[in-house]
């Protein structure tokens, strides 16, 4: 069932340390390409990189910004605002790069969109099933954090909702995903590159670890 063509970035020290005791899956959306020399059977408008490695590619760049390697790009906001909301303050780089080392980073779609804000088709999010579910019996996550509404509304519908209320969050309840003999929680959360997403939200995702940690 692997159908995974994006793999996910798995973090050096995720399976053995995870963060704070739990192994964490960040789940974005899609990818997206405007590259169309060359084009793709997967995408059909991808270039002639070693697209498997389309997503840690994009860490790996984002990793050699922080160590002054190459220039910033306005994508790069998204990482840093991710980061420094969860952990609950502005880190520095080292703290940086060694949470995104005890995570995995996947992102869903795994056919390339061709612009920045383009959304993924109907066909494309049912498409990616598969390769999520892979994604889940291979890395065996505590707990997704999914990033945005529109990726949440189009995940498969193949769990069920739990109870908990994370604080007075009106988003505050899980939904587990039940992968062979696991029920996996994942939790939506504001995508990242969005104004709604700051400090405030730091409580709320501190919460939902404490739960899921407090559960193990």
């Amino acid at each position: 069932m692997r159908n995974i063509f994006f793999n996910p970035r798995v973090g050096e020290d995720y399976e053995n340390k995870g963060f704070n005791g739990i192994k964490l899956l960040i789940l974005g959306e899609s990818h997206y390409c405007d590259d169309k020399r060359i084009k793709c059977e997967i995408c059909g408008i991808q270039s002639n990189n070693d697209c498997s490695n389309f997503t840690k590619g994009v860490l790996n760049r984002y990793f050699n910004y922080k160590k002054g390697k190459v220039k910033h790009e306005d994508w790069m906001r998204t990482f840093t605002r991710f980061t420094n909301v969860l952990l609950g303050n502005q880190v520095d780089n080292k703290t940086l790069i060694e949470f995104w080392d005890s995570v995995i980073f996947y992102n869903y779609v795994q056919s390339s969109t061709d612009g920045p804000r383009t959304s993924p088709t109907n066909l494309q999010f049912i498409e990616s099933q598969a390769a999520f579910i892979s994604i889940l019996e291979e890395n065996k996550p505590d707990l997704i954090l999914v990033w945005g509404k529109r990726l949440w509304e189009n995940l498969p519908n193949i769990g069920r909702w739990g109870d908990e209320d994370i604080l007075d969050n009106a988003n505050g309840h899980f939904y587990y995903y039940k992968v062979n003999n696991n029920e996996i929680p994942a939790y939506r959360i504001y995508h990242p590159s969005t104004s709604y997403f700051n400090y405030e939200y730091s409580k709320y995702l501190k919460e939902a670890i404490r739960i899921v940690s407090k559960s193990k």
